[in-house]
């Protein structure tokens, strides 16, 4: 046993009775991933009951430590993690390595609570006495009082087969599950607050995402999908590599706005652009498309506009947002630091194209007709002939973008 342990917390996944080693099996492969670069001072261990180990295998500088950290607080699927210090089971070793692992963080506490387990019942002395003897000499040799009500520092000790857990910074996670258990979806991704909020959730629920974003360049700013790729380079802290698909939608709304009723513009528009995220999906082998409609919150996600604009497509539509109001969106897109990035000015397809006076409760024969009017194959396949995709993972600057060939329609 090595002198630390990155130990894991799960919940979520430590419900799911026999797959559990399925879920366990997936987090571990997508922490591999995102450490890649600091495989030489890790050594991945195993489960034990809601925890994975991870030992540390030599001494980490601290940047790097707290590297690991970001990259591991911010994976789907734990709930929490800890770097715990490992002791033999004497009452003499315990204590030594409690009182030096509490002298570490002395400045931050001037009251502390021992809480002790004794998981191996072998041992001759019981969690009582662990935590009254590290207690004392934490008192004598630190000069701090025992709280045992309202601390500011607790010590937790657990004394597990050969070995002893002595610990006291626990993290949070994000929860969730591990991305990748729920199967794959395309994410419709704009540059607004919403979209990234839906992708996260979508994301945090297992599901691994490609994401597709619609420009109108050159009609709007390369700027806007600059912006994009900041986007998607944030949301890589959660998931890693991200595959981002950009397709020209220009021609699209040309199309529209010269074959089709104003008012149903933006409803026509993003019938046509379900119908490109379905062909994706088949691309992708993904069977859900994501978007970041919020009922009610603009003119094309009412009921009966959502209804009209899902028909156009066979495939499962996730909407994570759906029933969320504004504040509450806003709130997560700065806990998953989304929103600054967010606000920044950029050119939006949907907004370059939105009519005087917008529908609001389409009906879907109507829609329908007004749909027949355009040539979809053609302008759908147009555009993903001249649609690029790009990779961006969460070890590379996204200034060295990976261009892959254009799409097959």
């Amino acid at each position: 046993m090595t002198d630390k342990i990155l130990i894991i917390n799960f919940e979520e996944i430590y419900l799911k009775g026999k797959n559990q080693k399925i879920f366990i099996k997936q987090l571990v492969r997508n922490l591999k991933r995102k450490l890649v670069n600091y495989k030489d001072y890790l050594n991945f261990s195993k489960a034990h009951g809601g925890s994975y180990f991870i030992e540390i295998i030599k001494e980490i500088p601290e940047k790097t430590l707290q590297d690991i950290i970001f990259k591991v607080k911010n994976t789907p699927g734990i709930t929490g993690f800890y770097v715990a210090d490992t002791a033999g089971i004497t009452l003499d070793e315990i204590v030594k390595k409690s009182v030096a692992h509490a002298k570490r963080y002395s400045e931050e506490f001037d009251s502390f609570a021992v809480i002790a387990k004794r998981i191996n019942k072998a041992i001759p002395f019981s969690s009582m006495d662990i935590a009254r003897s590290v207690g004392s000499d934490i008192n004598k040799k630190l000069d701090k009082k025992v709280d045992l009500t309202h601390p500011d520092f607790k010590l937790f000790i657990k004394v597990r087969g050969d070995y002893t857990l002595i610990y006291s910074k626990i993290i949070p996670g994000i929860g969730g599950l591990p991305v990748g258990t729920s199967g794959k979806a395309i994410a419709m991704l704009s540059g607004g607050i919403d979209s990234p909020v839906a992708t996260f959730m979508a994301m945090n629920r297992g599901l691994h995402i490609t994401v597709a974003h619609f420009h109108s360049v050159p009609k709007t700013s390369l700027k806007s999908i600059d912006k994009v790729k900041m986007l998607v380079k944030k949301l890589t802290d959660y998931q890693g590599q991200i595959k981002l698909y950009l397709i020209p939608v220009l021609e699209i709304q040309q199309a529209i706005a010269k074959h089709s009723d104003s008012r149903l513009r933006l409803i026509l528009l993003r019938r046509m652009m379900l119908q490109i995220g379905e062909k994706l999906a088949k691309e992708e082998k993904a069977k859900a498309l994501v978007t970041g409609d919020s009922l009610g919150q603009v003119a094309s996600q009412t009921l009966e506009n959502m209804k009209a604009t899902e028909e156009a497509t066979g495939m499962l539509v996730i909407r994570p947002l759906v029933a969320l109001d504004k504040k509450y969106i806003i709130e997560t897109a700065k806990k998953i630091d989304t929103f600054s990035i967010s606000i920044l000015p950029h050119d939006d397809a949907c907004s370059l194209f939105t009519p005087k006076s917008p529908e609001t409760k389409a009906r879907l024969d109507y829609v329908k007709e007004q749909y027949t009017k355009l040539d979809v194959e053609t302008l759908i396949n147009d555009a993903l002939k001249k649609a690029e995709t790009v990779l961006i993972t969460d070890n590379d600057d996204i200034s060295n973008d990976i261009f892959i060939n254009h799409i097959k329609p």
